[in-house]
């Protein structure tokens, strides 16, 4: 980063030179860039030689290949942390933003990232304001039409709080990104009609629907996906009939993630069944909770399973699903990886070749991870590669237990809710990787009277003893805020929260 940003201070003549522009504040920030005289995606040549502007690039800048200034800016773009505050949302709009100011700096750097800026564009209806911003945004892509073809991902949110000709407005434009590949609504009303048309959008891949009210006749209707490969469907409130559910019908479908709802089995209410697939493509799958779990949705999670029963990814955050829960032994044989609560992982880890493990207890079930209780973390018929455990309680032989039961780890990644034990690093584990210790207050090593010299010796034991016994370490974390990398006998330490 602070290559990138020298180098952008050497450009003479640029709004850079001198570094007053990389830090600079704003109160208010568009959402599309201001625009130079005549059409800013075509300035000629010859017509920049001609006709000299205070924001023409200088030889310094012109030297360097576009191409190369778009790796940078790229770059740039991409050091946006993905845990920006509200989510997908606010990280679409922090993309936006990271290269705004670059757009006024010249005509070149313009042109440059007219489509960074454009790739992703963030439509919130939540405030007066951002609603201004949105429709100056469309008045924009309808002006223009070439930046339409720049467009690539949606972000659009609370549309409840819109009239009814924004929508419209909203929705013609959408029909016309015919590059979009990456459409999120949350909080929205939306037709099945409207819902249909989104299957014209020739690259669309992926699609998320977050308590969306969809609304439509009693007549069934079908849409076909041809590119579709990751969907996730969250309904708004109570289900409403199967028939106001289009069916989707996705030949590529890869990523599923659909909310209990589905499970409920009750006649015309919404099946599972409104989502047509490959089996054969399907390989991840991934079932919510936002209302209480019935008796009938353990029957309906055992009818979905059948139906995908070639995936290599289960994920089951489900709290309320009913303990004891089991299913077929012969269902899921090929399962590689899997999340949920921990009482759960025998069941549906029994005897398949899972190398993944992703699993939390609650607070009606906590295990000591001792030699006397079921094995969790050795659920199936092959050693795990890759071990996430939540709201553990670490004792002082869990390092032992979980080096004993997983000795081919590649990853670790530990958060306890009670430590009454040491940290030891003093078992093998050759294969070890990425090692993260967090607590569910943050720090695994907390200052004791203010004595920040306490928190750090306790971190560099660990920092340098881990290497004695874990030879293959490359990462470790022990605070949420920053990590250490390994590169031979030294470890640098790097700021920064861990992502995903």
């Amino acid at each position: 980063m602070k290559k990138v940003i020298r180098i952008l201070k050497s450009i003479p003549g640029s709004k850079r030179e001198g570094g007053a522009g990389l830090k600079e504040k704003r109160t208010s920030v568009d959402l599309y860039p201001r625009t130079y005289e005549g059409n800013p995606g075509k300035v000629t040549e010859s017509a920049a030689k001609v006709h000299a502007h205070p924001h023409d690039p200088q030889p310094a800048a012109v030297s360097i290949p576009e191409e190369i200034w778009l790796l940078i800016f790229t770059f740039l773009q991409n050091e946006v942390s993905r845990g920006a505050q509200d989510g997908q949302l606010g990280y679409g709009m922090a993309r936006i933003v990271s290269v705004r100011p670059l757009t006024e700096t010249c005509r070149m750097f313009h042109r440059i990232c007219q489509p960074l800026l454009f790739e992703t564009i963030v439509i919130d209806g939540r405030s007066e304001l951002s609603r201004r911003r949105a429709g100056c945004l469309l008045g924009a892509l309808e002006n223009k039409p070439y930046l339409k073809d720049m467009v690539v991902k949606v972000r659009i949110a609370s549309i409840f709080y819109t009239i009814s000709e924004f929508w419209d407005r909203l929705y013609q434009t959408l029909m016309e990104l015919r590059s979009i590949g990456d459409l999120w609504i949350r909080e929205g009303n939306i037709s099945i009609t409207q819902l249909s048309r989104f299957q014209e959008c020739p690259r669309l891949e992926r699609l998320v629907l977050l308590r969306v009210d969809l609304s439509g006749s009693e007549d069934s209707t079908t849409a076909v996906f041809h590119s579709l490969k990751h969907l996730q469907c969250e309904p708004y409130g109570f289900p409403r009939p199967t028939s106001f559910f289009a069916t989707l019908m996705m030949p590529k479908l890869e990523t599923l993630r659909i909310d209990s709802v589905f499970l409920t089995g009750l006649e015309r209410i919404c099946d599972h069944q409104v989502f047509q697939f490959n089996p054969a493509v399907l390989n991840d799958l991934t079932v919510e909770t936002k209302i209480d779990w019935i008796p009938r949705m353990g029957e309906g999670l055992v009818e979905l399973l059948k139906r995908t029963n070639q995936i290599k990814s289960l994920k089951l955050p489900l709290d309320k699903l009913t303990s004891g829960f089991n299913i077929p032994d012969d269902l899921i044989p090929d399962l590689e990886s899997f999340g949920g609560r921990a009482d759960l992982v025998p069941a549906f880890c029994n005897g398949r070749p899972v190398r993944e493990l992703r699993t939390y207890f609650t607070s009606s079930v906590v295990w000591e991870l001792t030699d006397d209780v079921p094995n969790v973390i050795r659920p199936g018929s092959v050693p795990l590669e890759h071990l996430s455990i939540d709201l553990i309680l670490w004792e002082e032989d869990t390092m032992g237990y979980i080096a004993r039961h997983c000795p081919e780890l590649v990853s670790l990644k530990v958060r306890a809710k009670y430590v009454s034990g040491t940290l030891s690093t003093r078992s093998h584990m050759p294969r070890l990787r990425r090692a993260t210790f967090l607590t569910t207050q943050g720090p695994w090593f907390k200052n004791n009277n203010n004595n920040h010299a306490t928190k750090m010796e306790s971190e560099d034991g660990v920092v340098r003893g881990c290497r004695e016994f874990w030879m293959g370490l490359e990462y470790l974390r022990l605070d949420p805020n920053y990590f250490w990398k390994y590169r031979g006998l030294e470890a640098a330490r790097f700021e920064g929260p861990e992502v995903e």
